[in-house]
C-alpha cells in the first residue's frame, strides 16, 4: 500500500462521517418542511413561514413552499449520497 493511498483512505474516511451526518440532516429537514406545511395548513398556529422578516407567507401556500423546499433539499442529498458512495469506494481495498 503507497503513501498516496494511506493519505486518500484517511481523508476519504474523515469526510465520510462529515457527508453522512449532512445527508441525514438534509432528509430530516426535507422531512420536517413537509410536516410544518401540512400542520401550518391544518390550523396549528404555532408554526410560522415568512419569506422574510415581516413578510408571512398566506397559509394556502404553506404546502407549495414546504414542497419546493423539500425538494431541493432531496436533490441535494442526493449529491450528498454520491460523494458518500464515492468516500466509500476509495476506502474498500
Amino acid at each position: 500500500m503507497t503513501i498516496i493511498k494511506i493519505i486518500q483512505s484517511f481523508f476519504c474516511s474523515l469526510a465520510l462521517l462529515v457527508l453522512v451526518i449532512l445527508y441525514a440532516g438534509l432528509i430530516l429537514s426535507a422531512l420536517l418542511s413537509i410536516v410544518g406545511g401540512l400542520l401550518r395548513t391544518v390550523g396549528l398556529e404555532q408554526i410560522k413561514m415568512s419569506l422574510w422578516s415581516g413578510v408571512d407567507l398566506p397559509v394556502a401556500y404553506s404546502i407549495p413552499l414546504a414542497l419546493l423546499v423539500a425538494l431541493l433539499l432531496f436533490f441535494c442529498s442526493i449529491y450528498v449520497k454520491r460523494s458518500i458512495q464515492f468516500c466509500l469506494s476509495k476506502l474498500k481495498f
